[in-house]
């Protein structure tokens, strides 16, 4: 598996490239337009005014930019990559919403010890769970960092299960490659499921998106850095895109 400093590293390299092919919003799956992305998810995950949330994983804060403005709450968010820290202060500052929007270099295996736990009514993380080598840690963590009655929600994807023995090969190889162009450890929904459990967490919901997905973006990316994750075969989906809502009671 991928660790944190692995991790760092290649945030530190990429993200040049992810701002100039994805913009502020780096997340592969995604509508055409990056603003019509966040919406949905702050409809679907219940985001509201005035609410403290945290988000886990936060790139160069895109997203928590856009919540701040978008619906007045207010965000702590955390990266491991100083290079997205360093750019992530530059927006805030731009949008002179410093009073909204915090961030700190760190690592999301250790939330307790970035803030003060209790005080949040959400955690997210978009597309940023994956890159977590302990997630029973990290969801723990979560769970600490909320008041009772907030919630966790999770953007990302998951390994397909198949009884064909060939297809499950298949499959494997490819979420193999994508763990190692993307410095991934892609998750197990059951794992995850019983994870968060475990921890307390009570399931509101897991379905799928309600949008289609535009693989334009990420073609684009994968096209610029030589990235075939199918290494020549014919493409499927391997993985599952979803979302997941659970409350701390």
């Amino acid at each position: 598996m991928f660790s944190p400093d692995q991790v760092r590293k290649y945030y530190d390299t990429m993200t040049a490239s992810y701002l100039q092919i994805y913009g502020e919003v780096i997340q592969a799956f995604r509508p055409g337009k990056p603003a019509t992305l966040l919406h949905y998810i702050a409809k679907s995950s219940g985001l509201k005014y005035g609410m403290r949330i945290l988000d886990a994983g936060c790139g160069v804060c895109g997203p928590a930019i856009f919540f701040a403005k978008e619906y007045k709450v207010k965000v702590d968010a955390v990266t491991i990559s100083p290079v997205q820290v360093a750019e992530a202060r530059r927006k805030i500052a731009a949008q002179k919403i410093q009073h909204l929007v915090q961030i700190k270099e760190g690592d999301y295996h250790q939330l307790t010890s970035c803030f003060e736990p209790g005080k949040y009514d959400a955690v997210y993380f978009l597309e940023s769970l994956g890159h977590s080598n302990d997630i029973k840690r990290v969801i723990s963590a979560s769970y600490e960092m909320l008041k009772n009655g907030g919630y966790i929600y999770i953007k990302d994807f998951y390994r397909k299960i198949s009884y064909d023995t060939a297809q499950q090969k298949k499959t494997d190889a490819v979420i193999e490659s994508v763990n190692q162009h993307y410095q991934y450890n892609t998750l197990d929904l059951n794992t995850v499921v019983e994870t968060l459990r475990s921890s307390g967490f009570e399931i509101v919901f897991i379905k799928r998106f309600d949008f289609k997905d535009d693989i334009s973006v990420r073609f684009e990316f994968e096209k610029t850095h030589n990235i075939d994750i199918f290494e020549g075969q014919p493409e499927f989906y391997p993985a599952e895109w979803l979302e997941i809502k659970c409350l701390k009671p």
